[in-house]
């Protein structure tokens, strides 16, 4: 199963680093409109299935956008 998380501040960075030690979970995409903060919520889940990147949340073309080109 591949998880797309928006916003990774304290829930969003918490819930990638649980969901990165479960096997259930293939790929984590942690999204935020701050790529910087998206990163290091991905650093600290320290598993290669956490990828970071940008995503604005109040725009929908653009959560849409994200959706359909992540993989």
């Amino acid at each position: 199963m591949r998880v797309l998380v928006v916003g990774s501040g304290g829930v969003g960075a918490a819930f990638a680093s649980i969901a990165a030690r479960r096997d259930v979970f293939e790929q984590i995409v942690v999204a935020d409109i701050d790529h910087g903060r998206a990163d290091r919520a991905a650093a600290k889940a320290h598993s290669d299935k956490v990828i970071a990147t940008r995503v604005d949340a109040s725009d929908t073309l653009d959560i849409v956008e994200l959706a359909r080109t992540t993989k």
